[in-house]
């Protein structure tokens, strides 16, 4: 599995690096199973008649061609365009890429521009579970299928602007599969006629589809196969058709509908189906918000009141609209996008994004985190999902993500949702241990991409706020002086202070520490009467005074007399986790022998994260 990172000069062999790109003709001919492919915003043009020379993806492992649209790989937002003209001002087009046999192949945030909409501007032929997300067409999709497998060509937030959009040929007899799905898409051919078309089935045998959504405009879905199945029809739901002609079967089974809305169009050979309504206004917005200035929402979306607003079924539709909003009413609209207004403001919203902070010691491994990504259901291959960590001053370095369980062991990449129920949109990442190296004064991990979350920022200072694990070892000796005999054989107590930290900003500080047994507090150094039980308030900080979080940590206290012998250990238990402060009770099995005590904090929360604090001292007195 590799991850390759493709801009416009980019001419590094595939797949390249952040520093050395590769280019997408390379990544088209190198590409294999699991690998992800980012394209940096810009025009790709010359991409003509380029037949897929990669390998295909695998269940599980699929190959990802993601346009880095937002900037969030290569720093510079922008539409990425794919286009064989060599000039996007006055060339022309012709067809850009053909898939052969392939499979698991996904596509987001890419723009194919044909230039002339009326010609073919992908072909795939035999090829199966093929996603395309957030993907605009300038020309025809032609595919055709020997092999009639479930969902082989999917559609979801797409705009397809040839003519026709998608035309297929399904020559199996497999009549219990839906091979294609279009959801949440805009579909507008532009030519005019026969070429006119939106959705051209021309099949010798039935093997159905699903469609929910989408907006048609301008066109005719048509079917000219004779022998479909009434056991397996194409399915339509939730969809607009604004055309003079909205559907055309040529046979009278095959096709059913139900919750569509045909605002001006005709139907042949199949039933308007229950739920749908024929005549009406559009009810979509068509930049009109926009041009008159009333107020702004997103384009093609249910206009304020409109009939399309909670008209759909929500059996087997998308839980999100085209822009990831989840859709406002008791169900979601008829069409693509619902309403929200958007008041100027791009529909991926940063001040949605959750951020947040915590401190890990450097050189730590296997560490889990928890994000809070808003949205449900996702998965570790959810499509446009991905995630990243930025050592500071560094590039960014793609994390891939793997399936993995919310109580399962640490695996890099590993990433579940804890409860749908319980905690909606939590999720665990398992954060590779690359990312936690000494080093770096700080790490940010980003996951985003995905429909219906914004994304999740987590900051991760890189502080020990004390020892390693080892360090730690080495400092405390708890056995008793008796037990060596031998001259040079005892290891004395260490001040945790003396011991050279990790890093310069890892010294070990502790404090402060007050006695509120009376309400009012006391400076440290503590004086605690003969015989007293005190309850002891303590914090962890770091050298520059911050608390160190203790959260899911385990925290002890050590109290050792002036001899260095160990004389009790205390649980402590967290007062405010994330400031890394807690309480212990000292008791009689100190304070019965007046002297000189001190004691040390242990934080520890794995056997390869352990911190000491301390020490601080403690005067037994007998009043």
């Amino acid at each position: 599995m590799a991850t390759a990172y493709v801009t416009a000069t980019g001419t590094a062999t595939y797949p390249g690096t952040f520093a050395l790109p590769t280019s997408l003709t390379n990544a088209l001919a190198g590409a294999g199973a699991g690998d992800t492919i980012y394209i940096a915003a810009g025009n790709y043009t010359g991409i003509s008649g380029i037949t897929y020379g990669g390998a295909s993806g695998t269940s599980g492992s699929p190959v990802r061609f993601i346009g880095d649209t937002a900037g969030a790989i290569f720093g510079t937002a922008g539409a990425v365009r794919v286009t064989a003209a060599a000039n996007i001002s006055t060339g022309t087009g012709a067809q850009i890429l053909t898939f052969t046999s392939k499979d698991y192949i996904e596509w987001s945030n890419v723009i194919f521009d044909r230039i002339t909409p009326s010609s073919t501007v992908l072909t795939l032929t035999t090829c199966t579970y093929f996603t395309f997300s957030n993907c605009i067409f300038y020309g025809s999709i032609t595919a055709t299928n020997s092999v009639a497998a479930p969902w082989s060509h999917t559609f979801q937030r797409c705009v397809l602007l040839g003519s026709p959009a998608y035309s297929t040929t399904l020559t199996s007899t497999n009549t219990t599969v839906s091979p294609w799905q279009f959801l949440n898409c805009i579909i507008m051919p532009i030519n005019t006629g026969a070429a006119a078309r939106s959705i051209l089935i021309n099949s010798g045998a039935a093997s159905g589809g699903f469609v929910s959504n989408c907006l048609f405009y301008g066109a005719e879905f048509v079917n000219f196969s004779s022998t479909w199945s009434t056991s397996n029809p194409i399915v339509i739901k939730n969809c607009i058709f604004a055309g003079a002609s909205a559907i055309f079967n040529s046979s009278t089974n095959g096709i059913l509908c139900s919750y569509n809305r045909y605002t001006f169009s005709s139907l042949s050979g199949v039933s308007a189906g229950t739920g749908s309504t024929t005549g009406g206004i559009l009810g979509s917005d068509m930049f009109e918000s926009l041009l008159t200035g009333f107020t702004n929402i997103q384009p093609y979306s249910s206009v304020s009141g409109s009939p399309n607003a909670s008209f759909g079924t929500a059996s087997g539709a998308p839980a999100t609209d085209m822009y990831g909003v989840t859709w406002t009413g008791t169900s979601p609209d008829a069409g693509p996008a619902t309403y929200r207004a958007i008041g100027g403001v791009s529909p991926y919203l940063p001040a949605e994004r959750n951020a947040s902070a915590i401190t890990i010691a450097p050189g730590s491994t296997s560490q889990s985190i928890e994000l809070y990504l808003g949205a449900t259901g996702l998965v570790f291959n959810t499509s446009g999902l991905a995630a990243y960590y930025v050592r500071n001053q560094s590039a960014p370095v793609a994390i891939t993500l793997v399936t993995q369980t919310p109580t399962g062991a640490w695996t890099s990449g590993g990433f579940a949702e804890i409860s749908s129920s319980l905690v909606p949109g939590v999720y665990r990442l398992d954060v590779p241990n690359a990312a936690f190296a000494a080093g770096a004064s700080d790490v940010t991990i980003v996951v985003r991409g995905a429909a219906g979350t914004n994304g999740a920022v987590l900051t991760v200072t890189l502080s020990s706020g004390g020892l390693t694990a080892a360090q730690t070892a080495a400092a405390v000796w708890d056995e008793a002086r008796a037990s060596h005999v031998t001259a040079g054989t005892f290891g004395q107590y260490v001040n945790a202070e003396l011991v050279t930290p990790v890093t310069s900003a890892a010294l070990v500080r502790m404090g402060p520490f007050e006695v509120r047994a009376d309400g009012l507090g006391a400076s440290d150094p503590l004086d605690i009467q003969t015989g007293a039980q005190h309850g002891i308030d303590i914090q962890c900080v770091d050298n520059n005074g911050a608390g160190i979080d203790i959260t899911s940590a385990t925290v002890t206290a050590k109290v050792y007399n002036s001899g260095a012998t160990l004389v009790d250990t205390y649980a402590c238990t967290a007062t405010y986790a994330a400031d890394g402060r807690a309480t212990f009770t000292i008791d009689t099995t100190v304070t019965n022998v007046p002297g000189t005590y001190t004691a040390t904090i242990t934080r520890s929360t794995t056997a390869n994260d352990t911190q000491v604090f301390g020490p601080l001292r403690i005067y037994v007195r007998d009043i």
